[in-house]
Parts: structure tokens; C-alpha cells; sequence
């Protein structure tokens, strides 16, 4: 079990105050609000190459088996389950998560690609592609795998600024252009996420604590406040001003500390199951939309009860799986 020392308590309230936000630009009718700092999910996936790093600069094949895991249960076990629960409800009530009866196809594409009718999956998609991409180039290269890497954030760059990744795969459909056309995008935040780690900015940043904190907050309101930088078009995630807004929130968070113990204890309870939240709150919205009024109207109450709600599920999932490793698919 793990002590408090052990859980860094400050990314675990960022993982919350992120999941709360992907929650909010799905539910709430103002969602456009936050068009601005699409921030949620580039700060997710500089946290998850972060801490992936070490495992394979150790190359640690237990815990590499146990990322892909800890991905793939939910990836696999959740598009099947929609899959039978979205047909369950069509053919008994003649309604259903998704408005249709969903076809064996439509389950295939799900799989291959994370998008098809659970459509937020197309994050696990690209998270499972990078893993297995990054995985080897470390494995081949080893000590050059740094090189590589930044090599290909370059790359990626050039596919973005000169609207080479927009045109490949704008003209395909909407599940596959936003799964493959989002490889490009993300993959930048994948390796800064690496690059923190490699060069331990967070330690070194530490000695200066206050003052690059008070930095932070300011370069945060100054990319919400103003345009900073141009604006390029792409699909969910283009340019350089996400990574920054990105690395700036991971930063910060990754600096503050939390001492007090009932605060811990709060903490502990209140931040888990923050992937188990991502995963099915759509489909929460989606059922409970029909019967509540200020959840169909998107009100922010609503899109806290979602959140709530999302958690509660995946509390008692949680207590149902123990501890095997169906748990996976709640947190």
C-alpha cells in the first residue's frame, strides 16, 4: 500500500482538476469558454511520458507489461461492453447511448483505431501507439533515444506548421482523421513529457520554488489573456501554445506540496479514479440526460453531477474487480 510520501498529492489533485475539465467541455453549454486552454488532455500525456520514462531508461519489462495493461483492459474491455449495453438498450427499450443499433464493424473500428462511437478513446489510441513506438526506439537506440525523440518532436512540428499532417488526412472520415490526424499533435507532449524527466527540470526548478511558481502563473494567464502566439489550424491539438500552457500546469503542480493531514486524507479519497471518470462520463451524460433536465441543458450543476456521479460508479466497480486486474477499468 502506498504512504502518503510515496503519492505525490499534487498531481493527483491535477489529475482531478483536469478530469473535472475534460467533464466540463462535454457537458457544459459554455463549454467554448475554455476553447482557449484546451489544456486537459496535452497535460495528461506530458504526466503519463513523464513518469514512463524511467521505466524505460531502466528497461523495466514488468512494468512496461504493466502500463500496457493498465491501457489496454480498459481500451478492450470498455469498447466491448458499450458495444453489448448500446445494442442491449436499442433492442429491449428501442433507445440507446449512441441513437442506433451499433454493427460488429463499428466494433472493429473502435478497437483498431479508439474511435468510432466511444469516441474519446481515440486518446488510448494514440497513448498505446506512442507507448509501443517510444518503447522500441528505446530498446534500439538506447542512450541516443533522447536524439531521436526530439528529432520526431521536430518532425511533428514541420508536419503541423506546414499544414502536411491537416492534409493528409483531412479528406478521411470524421473516427479516422481525428485517431490518426491526432498522432502528430500529441506526440509533442509525449516527448516533453520525456524531456522533463531526462533533464529533471522539476528538480533543479525546486531550488528556485517561489519565484518560478509566481513565473508560472504568469505565463498562464498571459496565454489565456492574450495571443501569444499564432494560431494554426489542425485538429484538436496544433501549435506550440498547448505544449507550453502544458508544461507550465505540470510544472506548477509538480512544485507544490501538501503537508497538512486531513487535507492528505481528502486528497487520497477524492482523486481517484480519475481514468475511470474519463471513460464513461459521455455515456452517463448520454443516459442521464433523458430524465434529468439540467443535465440535458448542460448546466454546470449538471456537469457536476456527472463528475459525481462517474466517480460513483467507478467507486463501487472499484470495490467489485478487488483487486484484480479488472480495477483497470475504473481508475
Amino acid at each position: 500500500m502506498k504512504n502518503n510520501k510515496q503519492i505525490n498529492y499534487s498531481l493527483e489533485l491535477l489529475r482531478l482538476l483536469l478530469s473535472f475539465w475534460v467533464v466540463i467541455i462535454h457537458c457544459y453549454r459554455y463549454a467554448f469558454i475554455f476553447e482557449k486552454g484546451k489544456f486537459p488532455v496535452p497535460t495528461f500525456m506530458i504526466i503519463s511520458f513523464y513518469f514512463y520514462y524511467n521505466i524505460l531508461k531502466k528497461k523495466n519489462i514488468i512494468k512496461i507489461k504493466q502500463r500496457f495493461q493498465r491501457i489496454l483492459i480498459p481500451y478492450i474491455i470498455w469498447a466491448i461492453f458499450l458495444f453489448i449495453f448500446n445494442n442491449a438498450l436499442f433492442i429491449l427499450f428501442r433507445f440507446s447511448l449512441y441513437y442506433k443499433k451499433l454493427l460488429l464493424r463499428d466494433l472493429e473500428i473502435q478497437l483498431i483505431i479508439g474511435r468510432k462511437y466511444h469516441g474519446i478513446f481515440y486518446f488510448q489510441f494514440i497513448l498505446i501507439f506512442l507507448t509501443i513506438l517510444m518503447t522500441i526506439i528505446s530498446f534500439l537506440f538506447n542512450k541516443s533515444s533522447i536524439f531521436i525523440f526530439q528529432a520526431l518532436l521536430i518532425i511533428a512540428y514541420i508536419f503541423q506548421y506546414s499544414y502536411l499532417n491537416l492534409y493528409i488526412f483531412k479528406e478521411y472520415p470524421e473516427y479516422i482523421k481525428h485517431s490518426l490526424g491526432n498522432i502528430f499533435e500529441l506526440f509533442p507532449f509525449a516527448v516533453m513529457g520525456i524531456i522533463l524527466h531526462h533533464l529533471e527540470i522539476i528538480k533543479k526548478l525546486k531550488q528556485f520554488k517561489c519565484l518560478t511558481i509566481i513565473y508560472i502563473v504568469f505565463i498562464i494567464i498571459f496565454i489565456l489573456k492574450y495571443n501569444v502566439f499564432v494560431r494554426i489550424k489542425g485538429f484538436f491539438y496544433p501549435g506550440v501554445l498547448l505544449n507550453l500552457g502544458g508544461n507550465c500546469i505540470f510544472i506548477l503542480f509538480s512544485l507544490l506540496s501538501f503537508q497538512n493531514k486531513k487535507l492528505l486524507f481528502l486528497l487520497k479519497i477524492t482523486t481517484k479514479f480519475t481514468g475511470g471518470i474519463y471513460y464513461i462520463h459521455n455515456e452517463c451524460f448520454n443516459l442521464l440526460k433523458r430524465k434529468f433536465l439540467f443535465i440535458k441543458n448542460k448546466t454546470i450543476y449538471g456537469s457536476t453531477a456527472i463528475y459525481i456521479i462517474s466517480y460513483i460508479i467507478c467507486f463501487l466497480g472499484d470495490k467489485l474487480t478487488c483487486k484484480t486486474k479488472f480495477k483497470f477499468l475504473f481508475n
